[in-house]
Order: structure tokens, then sequence, then C-alpha cells
């Protein structure tokens, strides 16, 4: 029953650390949108902009939180947003809420100052974490406060069931509640932090413990509870050890009754003065030699062989203390035992290490004042209370090298209960803290990026009507569909048209792009003739050829005619790869377009004599909105979106692509796609080649 004790309540613990990370990540969120800069502005000026862009419904469920309040540094409520995080649907702010805001209860004065526990609402126990809006730096002054709230309905509750492994069932304090939560509930509150253990029947066993409200008081009671495995096992045990005994017993009686009817008795008197012998002498290598084939020389035999089993098993512990030993040297956490005075008894390798000394200095040398961190680890987990309550002791410390390490101290009692001391585990969790912090900011950062994607691509719709109307009109009046132009009013005209189809091919890159990093393109897959496709590019991009008397040349091997691929996708990867080619190549210049089988892949290169690409800017190629400095936008057009596209449609082909370029000596870009419309295997050495390439 103690080890099902021990049992439960590491089981409760590990519900009591998932909710308090719960509590942590609102904290940790609310402070992040509170120390922003357009927070503060928000709180100031309440800019629809802020609404708009950062206050969307999504928003709140995406980071699951329930409600945002934004309270001015004056104690008014300027902006309130709640929500159903399921349904994702607004639903009105708890009127309780309100009332802890009006009463100066949830407000922020200072710096420092924040809150961080639950609220018992009409509409159901919350979460909640309030902190002072402060700018991106965490400089004051204040300007308000941000209030966020999670409330702790059975959709989070059935998430720390799956977490956790248990069953859980919650009351509030102030609402009826059953007898068994009402029985344990004095047992629960009288100590802060506290866990009661408490079997339910003869299959579960319970723990509870008490959840504060924002001022310290109790406010929740939760029940985990968990099938009694260890109890069963050991009335299974002890049901064995009866029938075992009475066995002996019964074994016993006869043999004494065969051995008096035999008169055996100086027999007896030999074995029982071998058996005195052996254990005052403590040596398990003589042995008992009987005459006749009878009941006593069997049992001097049986003596005989229990002796061995027993130098045998003592042989084992002796084998497994040191095994034990050899194991604990070798873990990488620091074990200690000490005794009631805090005095060592014994450390492991880690451990003396970490102290630099050895376990016979170290023994019996206090722990408060050994080096490293154990003076702390005292002081943090107050060991005292531990050999005063008997209570399991865990927490994390902060050392001043920077590290952080999470410390357990586990009484050590006798067979009579006695606490004869205390084996503290220190575990170096450094790392997994900032992985854990490295990992919620990743998290932030795609939520971030699936929301700009979003964003563009809803507002490159908005923009493409009107554009489209301009364009259209605009076109109508050059034709002189509504009457007679002069010149300049025609050159005026032909400027609007083609201004507008210039940012109208713009919003379509955005679109396209938008899509992309959404995960929305899809692919229209068919088969067409490669030399038809590079000649009606070439067509395409010719008028702009001859301007400027540039020569373009295709190349197709014989293998090649036919390939299945996104037509549209296609002639749009190949049109901006030659236009780029035609745009920065110097005049009589010469444009190649090569396309070879390589494998079950046809890889197209655009090759020209062009000014080339510094080594320095070619790391700024590939990336959206992004032009190197010898294409500013002061001799070249361009929204350095073209590249960007380039590579995520051939990506989404299943294919890759590569460039080489020297300033001065020209530039090629090639791409690979499968012919067959599907992603094909590159062997190592090709994708070695293509890296070398790039």
């Amino acid at each position: 029953m103690e080890l099902e004790a021990e049992d439960t309540l590491e089981n409760v613990e590990r519900v009591q650390n998932a909710v308090a990370t719960k509590q942590g990540y609102l904290d940790y969120s609310v402070q992040d949108w509170a120390c922003w800069d357009d927070t503060c502005r928000f709180v100031e000026d309440q800019n629809q902009e802020y609404i708009d862009v950062d206050l969307q419904n999504e928003t709140l469920a995406g980071i699951d939180v329930n409600l945002m309040l934004f309270v001015n540094d004056s104690g008014a409520l300027v902006y309130a947003k709640s929500i159903d995080i399921e349904t994702e649907e607004e639903v009105p702010v708890p009127a309780g809420l309100l009332e802890l805001i009006e009463d100066g209860t949830l407000l922020m004065e200072e710096e420092d100052d924040e809150i961080s526990g639950f609220v018992l609402l009409a509409e159901g126990p919350m979460f909640i974490a309030c902190h002072p809006i402060l700018s991106t730096k965490y400089e004051g002054p204040v300007r308000g406060t941000l209030i966020f709230g999670r409330y702790f309905d059975s959709g989070l509750l059935e998430s720390f069931k799956e977490l956790t492994c248990s069953s859980l069932l919650m009351y509030r304090v102030d609402e009826e509640m059953p007898p068994d939560f009402l029985n344990e509930y004095s047992s629960v509150t009288e100590v802060p932090g506290r866990i009661v253990v408490e079997p339910l029947n003869e299959e579960r066993v319970a723990g509870y413990f008490e959840l504060n409200d924002i001022a310290g008081g109790p406010a929740l009671i939760i029940r985990a509870d968990f099938p009694r495995d260890l109890y069963s096992h050991g009335k299974k045990t002890l049901d064995y050890m009866y029938f075992f005994l009475l066995l002996t017993g019964l074994l016993t009686g006869v043999g004494v009754k065969l051995a008096l009817d035999r008169l055996f008795v100086s027999r007896l008197t030999e074995i029982d003065d071998f058996v005195t012998k052996v254990r005052a002498e403590k040596d398990l290598s003589k042995r008992l030699e009987l005459k006749d084939n009878d009941e006593l020389f069997r049992l001097s035999r049986e003596i005989n062989g229990m002796l061995n089993e027993i130098d045998l098993a003592e042989q084992e512990l002796q084998t497994q203390e040191r095994e034990k030993k050899v194991i604990l040297d070798s873990l990488n956490e620091l074990v200690v035992f000490v005794d009631p005075a805090l005095n060592i008894i014994w450390a492991n390798k880690a451990a003396l290490e970490h102290m630099k000394m050895e376990l016979e200095e170290a023994v019996g040398l206090s722990q408060r004042v050994a080096p490293g961190i154990s003076s702390q680890a005292i002081e943090h987990l107050r060991l005292e209370e531990t050999f005063e309550r008997g209570e399991k002791k865990a927490g994390e410390l902060s050392a001043g090298d920077g590290m952080v390490w999470s410390i357990q101290a586990v009484p050590v009692t006798d067979d009579a209960g006695k606490i004869i001391g205390i084996l503290e585990t220190w575990r170096d969790i450094t790392e997994s803290k900032k992985a854990e912090k490295l990992f919620q900011e990743k998290q932030i950062a795609e939520a971030a990026n699936r929301t700009k994607s979003e964003f563009l691509a809803n507002m490159s719709h908005e923009l493409r009507t009107p554009l489209n109307s301009i364009i259209g009109f605009s076109d109508l009046l050059r034709e002189k569909v509504f009457g007679g132009l002069n010149e300049k009013q025609l050159k005026s005209v032909g400027n609007i048209s083609k201004s507008g189809k210039h940012l109208l091919n713009l919003i379509n890159d955005i679109l396209d792009l938008s899509k992309v990093e959404a995960g929305k393109m899809e692919l229209k897959y068919s088969e067409f003739g490669l030399v038809g496709k590079l000649d009606s590019v070439k067509s395409l991009l010719a008028p702009l050829a001859s301007r400027k008397n540039i020569e373009i040349k295709i190349d197709v091997g014989r293998e090649l005619t036919s390939i299945r691929a996104d037509e549209a996708r296609f002639i749009q990867v190949l049109y901006n790869l030659l236009d780029n080619a035609i745009k920065f190549s110097n005049e009589k210049g010469l444009v190649r377009v090569e396309a070879k089988k390589k494998g079950e892949m046809v890889e197209i290169a655009v090759t020209d004599t062009g000014i080339g690409i510094e080594e320095k800017d070619q790391k700024k190629l590939f990336k959206p909105f992004s032009q190197v400095d010898s294409f500013a936008s002061k001799k070249f057009q361009g929204t350095g979106l073209g590249l960007s596209l380039v590579k995520q449609i051939v990506q989404l082909h299943g294919g890759y692509v590569w460039f080489r370029s020297e300033a001065g000596e020209g530039s090629t870009f090639a791409f690979t796609l499968p012919i067959k419309g599907k992603k094909c295997t590159v062997s190592n050495d090709e994708v070695q080649e293509e890296e070398e390439k790039d």
C-alpha cells in the first residue's frame, strides 16, 4: 500500500505538471502579446488595423485562448474578444470577469505586476493570466493591462486525461460536491500543495489535489484515479504466503511425527547442532552428512541444497550491489544520499565530479558546505520539511552559471516507517529548457507565416477586380471606342494600361506564391510536346528580344518528345527564366535554351551572355521580393518574385533548380522535372553534382 501511495503521488504529480504547463503557456502567451509596441499603440488609439490583422477569431483559436481583454492605464476596457475555441465563433464576455476589471482586481499598475491562476465564473472555471502592457523592449511606462483567459472545460480536461493516461474528475469548491470530494476537501486544503491519496474500492485508488484562484484560495478540487495494480499484486502475494506457510506447517508436522515415530531424535539433534553452528560461524561452505536413505537423509540433502542456494544468493546480492553501484555511477544525473542531519552518506560518480572530491572526502561532509549546487538545493527544496512530513520534494533550480537543474528529494524509510535519509537526484535540463523555448517560438513563427500567406492571398483577390476594370477601360480608350484622343492622351492612356498590366502580373505572382506557401496550389497534369512549348514561349518573348537584337537558340535532345506536367505552370517557369535572360543580356547577345534527358528527369537550362551575378549577391536569389544590387529597379523592372515562384513550382513537380553565374560573364539557370509527371528517384551522384554546380 505504501508503494501504491508513492506510485499514485507520482501519477498525480504528472497531472499537476500538465495543468501547470497549461497555465505556464498562457502566462508566456500573454507576456509575449503584452510586451509589444503594436499592443501599446492599440490601447492608446484602438486602430482597426491591429484588430483586422492580429485579433481574428482564428488567431485566438490558434493560440488556444478563449478571450483577450485590453484595458488602458485608466482602467477602462478598450477592446474585448471572446470566442468558442471549438467553433471559432464569438461569444459574450463573462460578466463576472468584467466585474473583476471594474473593481481593479485584474489591473496591473507596476511593470513587474502579474496575475496567474483560476477564476470561478458562472460560465465555468477559467485559467487567467494578466500582464502589464509594455514596449517590445519590456520598458514602461505601463500603458494598461492585457488579460488572457482559457476555460477549463471538458475538452481541456479530456486532453489532460489523454496526456497523463488517467481518469480525471473536477469540481468547484463553490458548488455542491460528491461525498468523497467533501470528505477529502478539508484534508487537501489543510496544507497548500498537498496531495491526498485514498482508495476508492478494491479496483481503483484516487489522488485529490486543489487548484487555487488568483487570490491564492482554493478554486477547484481534482481527483485522478488509477487501477490498484500494486495492491492487487500484494494481496495475491500475501495469499500465496499464507498457503505456503500452511503447507510448510503441515509438512513439518508430518516430518516431526515420522521422526518421533522412528526415534530419530538424536539425528534431529545433529541437524539442529549443524544449523546452529552454521548460523554462529556464518560459514556457508560446511555441509551436513547423514547416513541411511530416509527422510532425515533427504532433509540433510535439502539443507545442503539450501546452503548452496543461500551461498549463490549471497554472491548474487554482492554482484547486484556492485552492478547497482556501476549503474548509479554511469548515470549522468547527480545522485546523493544524506542522513537526517543532512550529512552525505553516499554519492555517485557524477555527483562527486560535480563536487570535485572523492567519495572518502564526501562521506560525513555536511551538504550545507559541500561545493556545487548542494547548499542551494537544501534551501530550494526545504529538505528539513521532508524529514518532518515525509513528503517527496521536486523542483527546478537555476544555478549561477546559467545551468538549470531538475531536483528531486525522496525520503527513505526503514521497516518501522522511520525516515533514515533522503535520496536526492539532480538532472541537468538546461538543453531541454532551451529546446522547449525554441519549439514554442517555432510554432509562433509558423502560425505567423500562415497568417501572412492567407492575408496576401486574400488581398491579391481583392485588388485584381478593380485592376481588371482599369486595364479594360484604358484599353477601350486607347482603341478609341468612345471617341478620338489626341497623341498626348493616347500616350497617357497607354501608360495607364501598361502600368495596370504590370501591377496585375505582380499581384498574380503574389497570389501564386501565397497559394504555394499556404499549400493550396494544385497541379493539373497533362501530356504535351516539349519542342512546341519551348517554341511558343520563344515566340511570346521574340518582340522583347528583337528590341535588343538578341538571338534565342533552342536545342532539344532527340530522345525527348513529350513530358507530363502542369502545362500552364511549365510555361510560367520557362517564361520567367527566359524573360530574365533577355532582360539582363547585353545588346546583340545570345540566349540558349537546352533540354536533355537525365535519367527519368528532363533538364532544361537557360544560358545568357549578360551582366552575371556577383558572388556576394547570389545568396539573395530565389527569395521572395529580393533582388541583387546589379538588378536594381532603377535600370531593370522586377518584383523579385519570379525566381521564387520558379523554385516553388519546380519543387511541387518533384524537381529541383540550380544556377551558376559570374559577374560580367553571364548566367545559367536550370531546372529538372519528372518526365512521367511524378517524383523520380535521383541518385546520390546526381544530387551531389547539382549541389556542386549550385
